[in-house]
């Protein structure tokens, strides 16, 4: 895929249901791991970004603000995961799924005919797919919460991808990527910004927050996907995200939208 993950050495576990997911384990060569760690923007460096005195929020730094001098080896990594090459490799690994939700899609994948940018340098307007990768965090922790519960990404994403790069001495067990499903027989009520109530829910998987882990998701309908509940640390959740956004809606929200045009829950 590229020179820093080596796909032979990859521990994965791959599920279809209730969406396309999966847990990869040693996703980075412990070479790319430890520079990366060893490297880590420090909380001050977020403070552009987000409010880094804030209780359990999420701060990302986005690729076009990485500073290919002063970050060097972050630019340098970073840029592997928005090319024609890792965006038509990773599809490889969501192949089949992205063949049965979206058969059109598909075929201009394994055609290699979609044109391909950078988030922050191109756009949807003049390209038909828009790469970025995002260093993150989640600040510490004073009072206990999660920061960020059952929702759906842009209806316009297509996968997404976060590497946990837990440091060495955070021994909380807290702050998990959580696959949820509907319950049987229950409407889903939507709530701000995509979210929906966890009540109407079940949890299906926990991937746990472990260092060198990736935790990633094909975008459909049934994509609901939240973080658990973080304990009371003054350590950070650090990781990286990568995602691929199309010039066109592909999941849908599963609602009634007549019930959902008259009435917001919250």
């Amino acid at each position: 895929m590229n020179i820093y993950t080596d796909k032979s050495s990859w521990a994965q576990k791959k599920y279809s249901t209730p969406y396309p997911f999966a847990q990869i384990d040693d996703f980075l060569t412990e070479e790319t791991y430890n520079k990366l760690t060893e490297n880590f923007p420090s909380l001050k460096e977020f403070e552009k970004y987000g409010d880094i005195k804030a209780n359990n929020i999420q701060i990302r730094k986005c690729f076009q603000d990485i500073d290919p001098n002063k970050d060097s080896i972050w630019y340098e990594f970073g840029n592997n995961f928005v090319t024609d090459n890792f965006f038509y490799s990773f599809c490889q690994f969501y192949k089949e799924d992205i063949k049965y939700w979206y058969p059109q899609l598909y075929k201009k994948i394994i055609n290699r005919s979609l044109k391909i940018g950078v988030s922050g340098v191109d756009s949807l307007y003049n390209c038909d797919v828009i790469l970025d990768f995002q260093i993150a965090i989640n600040t510490p922790v004073f009072k206990k919460g999660t920061v960020r519960g059952p929702h759906l990404d842009n209806l316009k994403e297509l996968y997404a991808g976060l590497c946990y790069l837990k440091d060495s001495d955070d021994y909380t067990d807290s702050g998990h990527f959580t696959v949820f499903k509907k319950k049987p027989f229950r409407l889903l009520r939507k709530g701000y910004g995509r979210s929906f109530q966890i009540s109407d829910l079940i949890e299906s998987k926990k991937i746990k927050y472990k260092s060198n882990r990736v935790a990633t998701f094909l975008n459909t309908m049934n994509s609901i996907h939240g973080v658990s509940e973080r304990k009371v640390t003054d350590k950070l959740r650090k990781f990286f995200v990568f995602n691929a956004v199309i010039n066109e809606q592909l999941a849908r929200i599963p609602l009634l939208k007549k019930i959902m045009n008259v009435v917001k829950f919250y």
